[in-house]
């Protein structure tokens, strides 16, 4: 009588504990904290900042003001410093929507999308939405460069590159056709930026062969910003601006 008895209190406790536990699991569910969108968009403009305003959202309105953490997911791709966002956000009393303002600043942009990925911390009680993302980018006045080459007989040696300040490749080409005499590459790059053009030769001697001597000249608007070629050895770099 004892082993049936206690079989029964361990039946209901387990019972009980279970059904408490999926009680907590959704009042947590139907209790929750998350963003107003999955994702949001903004430009930066050139050498300055913007702000942008992100929507938070809560299930249960309050008699008083709560806060919130706010992280900064190790997803994000933004660049460091080009981003100030607040650890805390507010929700004020009465309501269920507060908003998260973030400053986006011009801070080493580069010509690429910027992905800062924002989350909450553990909320006690509460179920916690997914992240979301801001992607911003530096604006973009875009300008037209032309990069021409006259090689040597083996044009298939020739390769060339641009990167810009954080050393990101933004065009690039080669190698061409041996014989093929000369060529011109239309790029288009972003105005008031700083970069660099490097060409390479495959076999270290430039673009020389001994009986042709190549040569190339990257300009923009007619203005010529570099130039170079002949027996440079395995490769030749320049720095150029877009000002």
């Amino acid at each position: 009588m004892k082993k049936i008895s206690f079989i029964i209190i361990t039946f209901l406790s387990f019972f009980l504990f279970n059904n408490c536990e999926e009680e907590t699991i959704a009042d947590n569910v139907f209790n929750y904290i998350t963003f107003g969108a999955e994702g949001y968009s903004t430009i930066v403009p050139l050498e300055g900042s913007t702000t942008i305003d992100v929507l938070v959202l809560t299930s249960k309105a309050s008699g008083s003001d709560r806060t919130f953490n706010v992280v900064v997911d190790q997803a994000s791709t933004a660049a460091a410093g080009s981003y100030s966002i607040p650890s805390t956000v507010v929700v004020p009393s009465g309501s269920q929507e507060g908003i998260l303002t973030l400053t986006l600043s011009d801070v080493d942009l580069g010509i690429g999308v910027n992905d800062l990925v924002i989350g909450f911390s553990g909320e006690d009680g509460l179920f916690n939405g997914a992240p979301t993302t801001v992607s911003y980018t530096q604006q973009c006045n875009e300008v037209a460069a032309v990069l021409d080459f006259t090689f040597d007989f083996y044009a298939s040696e020739t390769e060339w590159s641009i990167i810009d300040a954080l050393d990101s490749v933004v065009a690039s080409g080669g190698g061409y056709s041996n014989g093929q005499g000369t060529t011109s590459e239309n790029i288009t790059l972003c105005a008031g930026r700083d970069y660099t053009l490097t060409v390479t030769d495959e076999f270290s001697d430039g673009m020389d062969d001994g009986d042709n001597i190549g040569s190339y000249t990257l300009t923009i608007g007619g203005v010529e910003k570099v130039s170079g070629g002949g027996a440079f050895g395995a490769s030749e770099s320049s720095s150029f601006d877009t000002n």
